[in-house]
């Protein structure tokens, strides 16, 4: 009798796993289906880093969305410092820095409309009220056309290092958090914004900026170690920002492969994402050393103009960066171990495709990670508009930069000059979590 019990459990235990097994394909088949039905996706170009009056911008913020959108950019995100554009505020006309001149005035009722701009008070005491977040997204946003996200420059220090992290789609102002580290302060604003994101339900981006400003603030140290931290500007072509680097400090696309190095053999976690912006403050006069728009932004491969795909598609990094290529494609197969990158081409533009990346090899190197030949190497280079990458198992990850001959039509001092395309880094996955 016994037997037979143990039989019936034993057989119904097993009619229950195999019913587990078809749920969990049938579950599977939809997935793949369901994924075929979100195949419809299309590249949006956007801004995530600009300014504006409400901080340390020489512009009117609606005139700043007005530039990135007849620009052709599909979503844009103003980034003022320590501020969202909420509530009632009236800035000063004449102010010793970015005073609000006549012209400004002038060229923003010719586009807006005389009732547009609020004006109060006399002489020295004259005022501007500043357009709200709300106000200027009612006026622009235009379904699947363009999108406006609100943003914030969570901007703080650590000691004498500067640390900035964007916040991208925040409803609440977050203060710079305090720490006794650079990675801990990064770590801390990152978690500021994650802790927004769980309260809220929405999806807020986080991004570290220019590692390079003000005096090579932020290590690949500093970056790897701020393991929450998943994204950061591998390009801030606002100029002035180092990103070229020195004798003694390395550039920040070398940065990147440093920092990622780290956090895939001594921490065991994910590398990180590079987004490019212009870091927009100067408005009026273009030049080489000015803060200019149109420098830098991101390609977001998305279902729809909308603000939760968006975000989500640069979270999981179906994303690419750039300063001016445009990219057809961008294709990795996990399963062959390929990466295909494809140029849309300027007429007589010459483009060189490299494939970036560091192998395993450098986990025998007794040095730092800054200084190992297996860091950030060139795994491939190809001259012409498409190329593919064939993962040979010895790579850590890698990714791809496409280089045009072609320069920015004004280039920012001591930036990226030449129009450059930045995919994300792939092939890491199976070396997150596990013993090297």
């Amino acid at each position: 009798m016994k037997t037979l019990v143990r039989w019936q459990a034993c057989r119904a235990r097993v009619v229950f796993r195999a019913a587990v097994l078809i749920l969990l394909a049938a579950l599977t088949v939809g997935l793949v289906f369901a994924g075929e039905a979100r195949a419809e996706t299309r590249w949006y170009k956007g801004s995530t880093h600009a300014h504006s009056f409400w901080s340390d911008g020489d512009q009117f913020p609606e005139m700043v969305v007005d530039w990135y959108k007849s620009h052709g950019y599909d979503f844009f995100c103003l980034s003022d410092h320590n501020v969202l554009m909420q509530g009632e505020h009236w800035r000063k006309l004449q102010t010793k820095k970015r005073p609000v001149t006549e012209k400004m005035l002038a060229a923003c009722q010719k586009r807006f409309g005389k009732d547009w701009v609020e004006l109060r008070g006399e002489g020295a005491d004259r005022e501007v009220r500043l357009k709200t977040f709300d106000e200027l997204k009612r006026h622009f946003d235009e379904p699947g056309k363009f999108l406006l996200i609100q943003g914030e420059e969570i901007t703080g220090k650590c000691g004498e290092k500067q640390v900035h992290v964007n916040a991208i789609n925040l409803t609440k102002v977050i203060q710079p958090q305090k720490a006794k580290t650079v990675p801990e302060t990064i770590s801390a604003d990152v978690e500021a914004v994650a802790r927004q994101s769980r309260q809220t339900g929405r999806t807020i981006l986080a991004h570290v900026n220019h590692p390079n400003w003000k005096h090579y603030d932020l290590s690949a140290q500093d970056l790897a170690y701020a393991k929450n931290a998943t994204i950061f500007e591998v390009c801030n072509n606002s100029g002035g920002v180092s990103h070229n680097g020195d004798e003694t400090h390395p550039s920040v696309e070398r940065l990147w492969d440093i920092a990622n190095t780290i956090r895939l053999t001594r921490l065991k976690s994910p590398p990180l994402y590079g987004v490019a912006s212009d870091d927009a403050h100067r408005y009026h006069k273009m030049t080489s050393k000015a803060a200019n728009p149109g420098r830098g932004w991101i390609v977001v491969r998305a279902e729809e103009l909308a603000v939760e795909p968006l975000l989500k598609a640069v979270q999981r990094g179906d994303f690419y960066a750039s300063t001016g290529v445009v990219l057809k494609d961008v294709q990795y197969d996990p399963a062959a171990g390929t990466l295909r990158v494809d140029v849309d081409p300027e007429p007589s533009a010459k483009y060189v495709i490299e494939f970036i990346g560091t192998t395993r090899d450098v986990i025998g190197w007794q040095g730092s990670p800054a200084a190992d030949p297996h860091t950030g190497q060139v795994l491939a280079r190809h001259e012409g508009t498409s190329a593919t990458y064939h993962i040979e198992g010895n790579e850590l990850y890698f990714r791809a930069v496409v280089r045009s001959d072609r320069k920015l039509d004004n280039p920012p001092a001591d930036g990226v000059d030449h129009k450059t395309a930045w995919t994300q880094p792939v092939g890491w996955e199976k070396h997150v979590g596990k013993k090297q």
